[in-house]
């Protein structure tokens, strides 16, 4: 029996939610940042070119998918803390006053985000196997050959910089 609540039948809108996601977010961030021009023409049609192209991708797409609902929670958020700060005593012109801390919050969010979409992206991206190597002993570790290089290219640098100060003094 079907309910209000019964919401599984959405999902095969997503991809048109993404869409319309990206296609709305790409023309509000050209014309809040206006690095187009003022001309609401070309930030449609860049924002339906991009949001078309992320449709295309199925990691892209799942990848926005998977965010979005972080997205919303991370506004919720913000709108809880704007009105305990307002509770609190804050104006509207101390909340809007401190761009140092309204800047670096959301540096920590759009950091926060970043992080939730890499993790989504690299764990359904395809990696190929090659060579099964036993990482349990030590001597596999450290004599693997990218290691190895690691460390031929990090003593070429310091025998560098040590011959250049050398010389400079």
């Amino acid at each position: 029996m079907a309910t209000f609540l019964d919401v599984t039948g959405l999902q095969y809108f997503s991809n048109f939610f993404v869409f319309i996601f990206v296609w709305l977010a790409i023309y509000a961030i050209l014309g809040y940042t206006k690095i187009l021009g003022e001309n609401k023409g070309i930030h449609i049609i860049l924002g339906l070119v991009i949001a078309l192209l992320v449709i295309l991708s199925p990691i892209a797409t799942g990848a926005i998918a998977f965010i979005s609902p972080w997205f919303a929670l991370v506004f919720v958020f913000l709108i809880f803390i704007m009105m305990a700060l307002k509770v609190f005593g804050a104006s509207t012109a101390d909340l809007a006053a401190s761009s140092q801390l309204k800047v670096a919050f959301l540096a920590f969010i759009f950091l926060i985000l970043i992080v939730g979409i890499f993790a989504y992206i690299r764990e359904q991206a395809a990696i190929p196997s090659g060579e099964e190597i036993d990482y349990q002993k030590t001597t596999s570790v450290i004599f693997h050959p990218k290691v190895l290089g690691i460390v031929f290219v990090l003593l070429i640098a310091v025998f560098t910089i040590v011959l250049m100060a050398g010389k400079a003094t």
